[in-house]
C-alpha cells in the first residue's frame, strides 16, 4: 500500500491510497484516538479531496491500536485564539454554536458530503464524537471488540453534531432516547442488531474484511454510488414523483 504526502496533521493522522480505496488512520493511540481541531480540519479536507477527486473510489476511517476507533475530541489542544479588542468578553454569545458548526459538524458534513462510499472500521471503541463519525460513514464494520457509547448526558452536553438527528434515524426514536438518556455502553452485537453496524468480525479480521469490502465496492459505478448516497441522505426531503425525477437525471 502506498502512502501520500505527510498530512498537514503529521503523524496523527496516516494517510494512505492505493487501488481507489483512500484510507484514513486516527494514528493517537495514546491519546484514545481524540482528534485534535488539526486532525478534526486534516480530516475534512481528506473527505473534501477524495469528493473530487476521480482517483478515489473508497474512502476507509479507522483508528490506531486495539481498543479505540474514536473518543471524540481532544478538548486539551486549542486553536489558536482569535484577537479581541480590548475589553472584549473571554466568551460571547452563540460563540459555542458557531465552535461547533466550523468544528466537528463541518465534519461531520464532509462524510455525508463525500460522494464516495466511506466505511468506518471500528477497531476499538466508538464513544461522543467516535459514535458521530460512526453514524455518519455509509457502512460500519466492527470488531467483536468494539463498543458504541454515548457519552453526551454523561457530561452534561446535549448531543450535538449531527448526532441528535442521525441516531433516531438509524435506532428509532424510543430506542435513541434510551441511548441518549441512559448512556449504556452498547457492544458490537447489540449495535448491529440495532442498526449501527452492518457488520461484526472477530479483531484480528477487521482490516481484512474492510479491505475485501473496500475493493468490491471500489469496482462498482462511482457515480452512481454517489449519487445514490446523495438520495439516501436526503430521502425525507424528497416525493416519491421526486425521487423519480432525480434517479433519470443522475443517468
Amino acid at each position: 500500500m502506498s502512502e501520500r504526502a505527510p498530512s498537514p496533521a503529521g503523524d496523527d493522522l496516516l494517510v494512505e491510497q492505493h487501488d481507489g480505496v483512500l484510507t484514513l488512520t486516527i494514528n493517537r493511540a495514546d491519546a484514545s484516538n481524540a482528534i485534535p481541531y488539526t486532525v478534526r480540519d486534516a480530516l475534512i479536507a481528506e473527505f473534501e479531496r477524495a469528493h473530487a477527486d476521480l482517483a478515489v473510489r473508497v474512502v476507509v476511517l479507522t483508528g490506531a491500536g486495539e481498543r479505540h476507533f474514536c473518543t471524540g475530541a481532544d478538548l486539551r489542544v486549542r486553536p489558536p485564539a482569535p484577537s479581541r479588542p480590548e475589553g472584549a468578553p473571554d466568551f460571547v454569545t452563540g460563540q459555542a454554536v458557531e465552535m461547533m458548526r466550523t468544528g466537528f459538524q463541518r465534519l461531520m458534513v464532509a462524510i455525508q458530503d463525500c460522494q464516495k462510499p466511506v466505511i468506518a472500521a471500528l477497531n476499538g471503541t466508538a464513544a461522543g464524537g467516535g459514535a458521530m463519525l460512526a453514524l455518519a460513514a455509509d457502512l460500519v464494520v466492527a470488531a467483536d471488540t468494539a463498543r458504541f457509547v454515548d457519552v453526551f448526558a454523561s457530561r452534561g452536553l446535549v448531543p450535538d453534531g449531527g448526532f441528535a438527528y442521525l441516531l433516531p434515524h438509524i435506532v428509532g426514536m424510543h430506542r435513541a432516547a434510551e441511548i441518549v438518556m441512559l448512556g449504556d455502553t452498547i457492544s458490537a452485537d447489540e449495535a448491529r442488531d440495532l442498526g449501527i453496524v452492518n457488520r461484526v468480525v472477530p479483531a484480528g479480521e477487521l482490516a481484512a474484511t474492510t479491505a475485501e469490502l473496500a475493493a468490491r465496492l471500489a469496482t462498482r459505478p462511482t457515480k452512481v454510488l454517489g449519487w445514490a448516497k446523495h438520495l439516501l441522505h436526503r430521502s425525507e426531503e424528497h416525493t416519491s414523483e421526486l425521487q423519480s425525477h432525480l434517479n433519470l437525471v443522475c443517468r
